[in-house]
């Protein structure tokens, strides 16, 4: 197999993290035409919040917020060993019992510049795509992290980073984890490799 993509990626390759009030379908997620990306974009012409987004040319600037950390967690799985009848423990009498996948957890911290965004962590709040960009060539370096049927769990914490005195905010949401399935998306001239499960799904451009 011929390895696609040569470069790292870093924080500073994220171009966008995007909130939309609009799921992707099971279709879209699963699409093998359309990158997650495109169908974001799509259900979401207008999204609630993109925290990596441009200044605007408004005096005083009022661009949205900027993320500074994201940790995703979750997605374990349990499993026990139980003896079988006749079975005593230790012996080859035995079958191994798998529980459900757990929740993802997904934690960012975001630093405020003007626009409070309160409102976008409620109900509404449906998804959630992470694009990174390492700008490798145009055909690779770029991938796809999606949040599906997410829910909001925590919005608060606003305080002041006493190293950098900026103003941050902890906001955290989960969504349901699972096995992962591996297809080829062929959008145009651009392919890409999709892992998705449950609720979550990885997309990183080969070509």
């Amino acid at each position: 197999m011929t390895s696609a993509n040569y470069t790292g990626f870093r924080a500073k390759h994220i171009t966008s993290c995007k909130f939309g009030s609009v799921a992707w379908t099971s279709a879209n997620f699963t699409s093998t035409t359309s990158a997650l990306d495109t169908t974001f974009a799509l259900n979401n012409p207008t999204p609630l919040a993109d925290f990596i987004g441009v200044r605007n040319a408004n005096n005083p600037v009022t661009s949205d917020a900027f993320a500074k950390e994201i940790k995703v967690s979750g997605g374990d799985r349990s499993a026990e060993t139980e003896d079988l009848l006749g079975a005593t423990s230790g012996t080859q009498n035995q079958e191994i019992s798998t529980g459900p996948h757990s929740l993802l957890n997904v934690e960012m911290t975001l630093v405020y510049r003007n626009n409070v965004t309160y409102g976008i962590f409620n109900d509404t709040t449906k998804c959630c795509i992470v694009t990174m960009d390492n700008s490798e060539s145009i055909g690779t370096g770029k991938v796809n992290f999606a949040f599906n049927n997410i829910f909001m769990t925590k919005v608060g914490d606003l305080s002041r980073d006493s190293g950098t005195g900026l103003m941050t905010q902890m906001v955290t949401f989960s969504c349901k984890g699972g096995t992962s399935t591996s297809v080829a998306v062929t959008e145009g001239a651009e392919t890409y490799s999709k892992e998705y499960g449950g609720d979550y799904s990885e997309e990183v451009r080969t070509a």
